[in-house]
């Protein structure tokens, strides 16, 4: 028989290993960290009165949360402690976030610890939750709810059951709790975070204010009144949510029962900006949040940012790398938005048939270059298929010179077939990634960048065995780069041969990230300036362009429509033209890039024919 507490240790070590930190188990109520690790102290839970399942399932999210959490999504961590330190008040809310993400993305690996994380989050539910601030009980309600525990709505305030009521009504036509919490393979998880500050927030800022007012605090806390996320205001993507109407237009403490609106001397009182915050309310409110924070969102670990920067911890396979950008697409892993390291290689084995069509097509132009036509030689030599004309004269010298056999002869020989174009080739692939394209577009997008590039990288290893089998220069050079655009290009790949795991990590997550508007304009300026055509290029992309081989240039690019400035992108593009680059354009149901990018340009009214045309494309442009 297998001893449970043993099954549980090796099961806290294999998330560990899965998430890349060694994790040892003890019954000690400290987590410590050490050369070794991390020490995990199931004794911390005991304390709180968690049996040893709870105490496992929330180790397991702990580690989940902080340490997942850190290094494979850095930049909804970033922004949580962002928001927080520029808004104190929110750390609640923003912490429950977190962690009902962190839940929801640890449930879908593990399903079987659902019951047991439910009945943790009962367990540590306040007593009388009717005592706490309005704005508590609504986290304390979105706890129990999102780890799926019955939501005690019976001993909460009249404005909270009602603010919690219009979360239900709208809930119930779309299930919107759940769409901001679960994992969305289609949006990142900077993304979700925001989507679920936006509907989340406005209802905790209209119940801090009331709590403001009605506990002495004085002026509202920082947070009470409306803060704007990237994108848009705290509403914009569910709109009013909570018993409040519209957050973002509303005060923040409207949002009684059924709408109803509060008197407008309350309103007045309650106002952020009316009146001074006095240092006892203050104290008052840090104390009760502290006290609510430490009984349902306390963390054994140490400080935020302490575990990564102690341990010296590298990547999470499938993790993006910083590179200073703070547009760079968010993860690698599904629970990101895109798909894991592992699942990236499942989806090019699924693709390999379209991946093998493509290199197929160049496979044609190495052969063509390695197959040697037979002819008459021009060096003569002293056996032959026929006399050299003129090498007689010297024959003859060499034969009255004593020389036995003079080359006097010409014969037939292999040589390689004159090449009449340059074979070396440089692709930039710019696919747009704007809030438009969502979905199945995007799911095929992210397709057909990974055929082409898997493909292409393909092809310039074919070249190399080749050429190492003849012993001959093919003069074909494939280098590829791909460059993501919304309102600002992102360059995911810059233009290089082959293709390294760093940037197929990042461009199967970013293309699935969709967000902002269409810049196809500065797409096509980053495309001259990798290929080292753009006026005043200079830098690592233009000397790299710049390498003295005849290259052909082709820019590819994928869109649904529209444009920020349709007339700085034709700027750019006649600009590409007239420097000798192939421009090509692919419309997804829109006539319009057929229009603006014509004469080379086609529409594809089916997203799953994205990949056909940029094969038919590449194809077309062959040397």
């Amino acid at each position: 028989m297998v001893d449970r507490g043993i099954e549980e240790r090796e099961r806290l070590r294999a998330v560990g290993a899965l998430i890349g930190v060694p994790v040892s188990v003890t019954d000690d109520d400290d987590w410590e960290l050490d050369e070794a690790g991390l020490r995990v102290g199931l004794g911390w839970y005991a304390q709180r009165g968690h049996g040893r399942d709870e105490a496992v399932a929330l180790a397991l999210l702990q580690l989940w949360e902080s340490v997942r959490g850190e290094r494979v999504t850095p930049e909804r961590a970033r922004r949580g402690r962002s928001i927080v330190s520029g808004r104190p008040a929110a750390q609640p809310l923003v912490a429950a976030v977190v962690r009902l993400q962190a839940a929801a993305e640890l449930l879908t690996a593990l399903p079987g610890m659902r019951d047991r994380l439910a009945s943790a989050m009962a367990r540590s539910l306040p007593e009388g939750l009717g005592e706490q601030a309005r704005h508590l009980q609504w986290v304390a309600l979105l706890l129990a709810a999102g780890f799926g525990a019955p939501a005690p709505t019976d001993g909460a305030d009249a404005e909270v059951a009602a603010e919690w009521d219009a979360l239900q009504r709208a809930s119930e036509r779309g299930d919107a709790l759940q769409r901001v919490l679960a994992p969305d393979p289609g949006r990142g998880a900077l993304d979700r975070f925001e989507r679920a500050l936006a509907l989340l927030l406005p209802p905790y800022e209209r119940l801090l204010a009331r709590d403001a007012r009605d506990r002495g605090w004085g002026e509202a806390p920082r947070g009470a009144e409306a803060q704007e996320h990237e994108g848009g205001g705290a509403s914009d993507d569910f709109g009013a949510a909570g018993a409040g109407g519209d957050a973002a237009q509303q005060a923040p403490d409207e949002g009684g029962q059924d709408g109803e609106a509060s008197a407008p001397e309350d309103d007045e009182r309650a106002r952020a900006g009316e009146g001074r915050q006095t240092a006892e309310g203050a104290d008052l409110f840090a104390a009760e949040q502290a006290g609510f924070v430490s009984a349902l969102l306390a963390t054994p670990l140490p400080a935020e940012g302490a575990l990564l920067e102690a341990m010296s911890l590298p990547p999470l396979e499938g993790a993006p790398r910083s590179s200073g950008d703070p547009r760079e697409a968010g993860g690698g892993a599904a629970a990101n938005g895109g798909l894991a390291f592992s699942d990236y290689r499942g989806r090019a084995g699924e693709l390999a048939d379209a991946i093998e069509r493509m290199r197929a097509v160049w496979a044609r132009v190495i052969a063509e270059r390695v197959a040697q036509v037979r002819g008459i030689g021009r060096r003569p030599v002293p056996e032959g298929e026929m006399l050299s004309p003129e090498a007689l004269a010297r024959a003859v010298a060499e034969a009255r010179a004593g020389v036995a056999r003079p080359a006097a002869f010409l014969r037939r020989e292999s040589r390689p077939r004159r090449r009449r174009r340059a074979g070396s080739t440089d692709y930039v692939l710019l696919v747009d990634r704007s809030a438009s394209m969502q979905g199945r577009i995007a799911d095929a997008a992210a397709d057909a960048a990974l055929i082409m590039m898997e493909a292409l990288a393909g092809v310039e290893r074919d070249v190399a065995h080749a050429e190492q089998r003849a012993g001959i220069e093919l003069d074909l050079d494939i280098r590829t780069a791909l460059v993501l655009f919304d309102a600002e290009p992102l360059v995911v790949k810059p233009l290089s041969r082959g293709l390294d795991d760093e940037a197929r990590r990042r461009m199967h997550s970013g293309i699935r990230s969709p967000r902002g508007s269409t810049n196809d304009g500065a797409a096509l300026l980053t495309a001259a300036q990798q290929l080292g055509v753009a006026p005043g290029a200079a830098g690592a992309s233009a000397a790299a362009a710049a390498d003295g081989v005849e290259r052909r240039r082709l820019v590819l690019l994928v869109s649904d429509g529209g444009s920020n400035d349709p007339v700085a992108a034709a700027r750019e593009l006649r600009r590409l033209r007239a420097a000798g680059v192939d421009v090509h354009g692919i419309g997804i149901g829109s006539d319009e890039i057929v229009r603006r990018y014509a004469p080379s340009s086609r529409r594809v009214d089916d997203p799953s024919g994205i990949a056909e045309a940029i094969l038919d494309l590449v194809e077309s442009e062959l040397p």
